[in-house]
């Protein structure tokens, strides 16, 4: 099957948008080892493919949440064993300002059940259904979030008792496996109709401040749907990279009149409809749009504009063959063990796997 992109020049596009985000990446025909011009005609130095943890970015979407229950702290460390590039997760914050890493932003009766009061008499009891932003973090921490397997995901290990996480938890989980080369690719969580609010703006000052204190920001990438919180991170932290998430053409409004209220401020028509257009001109560094909206000629858009492109959410083998054989730059996925033994088969170097340190 056809490769677009060498396993050395792949690594140097990666390695650039985690080095240095400001900068496009390595040309699609760089050797490993050499220097390279990138599309903005300023020099990027390729990473020889042995130096970084994989040539393909493997990251595990919520932890694997196809494998184990998503975002627990078992399903990430599970994830480090088996080896994966990245960790994909969400954020939320509570309402006492932690960051807590989970997806939804109301607890759902499908993935928690409520134990006990936080406090006793908690007029709030019980939070099943409640907003996680009218919630404390010692609320939330009462949830048991591994009680069942998550409908239509039948080879889910349930994490039985499973709490929700802060974000320092996962940093932390890294350092106790020694898990220098992963990386963490984290979303910053904004509630429907909320884009651009307050709630964007507290949470994007959250996690930009733990993901500088984790030791980890050069391995950090920050992703959103609202990329109002992308622009507040550029202007807070420069030096992260950021990832412009899409769900496609009608979610973008192409061709509607105005601006969609997730972009930000821009009228995505004004870039031709281009998700890779937009996002270089707003100075991010990689795109991940919804793996059914990729095509050749975005790939081809985004390579030449010097960003990555990481879809999301495959989970089936022949998606992901169908995807790789374009060119994309990783898949982000449900079932890292799927990819990672597809990976294998395709003769591309694994991303290193840890054990837990005594």
């Amino acid at each position: 099957m056809r490769t677009v992109l060498t396993a050395a020049a792949t690594a140097a596009l990666l390695a650039a948008a985690i080095a240095s985000p400001g900068a496009a990446f390595a040309a699609e025909t760089a050797d490993a080892g050499t220097p390279s011009s990138n599309a903005a005609g300023t020099a990027s130095s390729a990473i020889k493919t042995n130096e970084r943890n994989g040539s393909f970015d493997l990251q595990a979407h919520r932890g694997g949440r196809g494998e184990w229950t998503e975002e627990s702290l078992a399903a990430f460390g599970n994830s480090l064993k088996l080896g994966v590039s990245t960790l994909e997760l969400d954020t939320h914050l509570t309402e006492d300002g932690k960051i807590i890493v989970w997806h939804d932003d109301t607890i759902q009766a499908n993935k928690c059940i409520d134990t006990a009061p936080a406090t006793a008499g908690d007029p709030e009891f019980p939070y099943v259904g409640r907003r996680v932003a009218e919630l404390s973090l010692a609320q939330v921490k009462t949830l048991n979030c591994g009680f069942t397997q998550l409908p239509g995901f039948p080879e889910q290990d349930v994490i039985e008792g499973n709490r929700i996480a802060e974000l320092k938890d996962v940093y932390q989980l890294a350092e106790q496996y020694n898990a220098k080369k992963v990386r963490f690719n984290v979303e910053t969580k904004v509630e429907d109709g909320k884009a651009g609010g307050d709630g964007m703006v507290a949470l994007t000052k959250a996690v930009v401040a733990e993901v500088q204190a984790s030791g980890a920001a050069d391995r950090t990438t920050i992703q959103s749907f609202d990329w109002s919180s992308l622009n507040l991170t550029k202007k807070l932290a420069p030096e992260l990279t950021l990832v412009a998430l899409s769900s496609g053409d009608k979610w973008m409004q192409v061709g509607q009149p105005g601006a969609a209220p997730e972009l930000g401020g821009i009228d995505i028509d004004t870039y031709g409809g281009s998700l890779a257009k937009a996002a270089a001109a707003k100075g991010y560094n990689v795109i991940s749009p919804t793996f059914s909206s990729v095509t050749p000629q975005m790939i081809a858009d985004a390579h030449q504009l010097g960003l990555a492109v990481i879809p999301w959410t495959v989970n089936k083998p022949a998606d992901m063959e169908r995807l790789m054989d374009q060119g994309v730059d990783g898949i982000i996925t449900d079932y890292p063990t799927r990819l990672r033994t597809l990976m294998d088969e395709r003769g591309l170097k694994l991303p290193k796997a840890y054990a837990p340190q005594a």
